[in-house]
């Protein structure tokens, strides 16, 4: 049988032992004991937590592909023997209709025609020239002003009075032919 008391009385030995030790220490070996004694214990359970839950998504994964396997051995199994049986039968294999089908179908277009068929013709608009020194704000749609187009051919860099919006330019040298 076991002993309990003589282990109790073994166990308490070295935990008076221990208690001598730490309290000799001075107080900051102290306190790095302790965050010491913490951080073990905070890392042995980190390491543990990630431990079970990787053997969990294996236990998880293996019995996923395992289903799948067994999945496609038996439908494969079904398609093969149902082959046999309408090869060796032969009746003819009946053809499934989707539901889809009936959903996409468009109805058809009554036939004209072409005497009854509109000619469409063209509108024509007047075209109204912009001018090429008109600069408009991307954001507000506002024009921008003449202190802002100076400010932009100037720096290169200009901003809308209306709502701040900036604009870059870059130049571009453009060989004429």
């Amino acid at each position: 049988m076991v002993d309990w008391e003589q282990i109790a009385e073994q166990a308490l030995l070295y935990l008076q032992g221990f208690m001598a030790w730490f309290l000799a220490l001075p107080i900051y070996s102290q306190i790095f004991v302790i965050m010491a004694a913490v951080g073990a214990i905070i890392l042995s359970v980190i390491i543990v937590y990630y431990t079970i839950k990787g053997v969990a998504y294996l236990i998880y994964y293996i019995l996923k592909g395992v289903y799948l396997l067994l999945k496609g051995i038996f439908v494969g199994l079904y398609k093969l023997f149902e082959e046999i049986y309408y090869g060796i039968s032969g009746k003819p294999k009946p053809i499934k209709e989707s539901s889809d089908k009936n959903c996409c179908e468009q109805p058809e277009a009554p036939q004209h025609s072409y005497e009854e068929q509109e000619i469409i013709k063209p509108m024509q608009k007047e075209i109204q020239i912009v001018l090429p020194d008109a600069v408009f704000c991307s954001e507000c749609g506002s024009q921008y002003t003449e202190r802002m187009l100076e400010q932009l051919r100037e720096i290169g860099i200009a901003y809308c009075v209306y709502c701040g919006k900036g604009y870059k330019s870059t130049k571009v040298e453009v060989e004429q032919y």
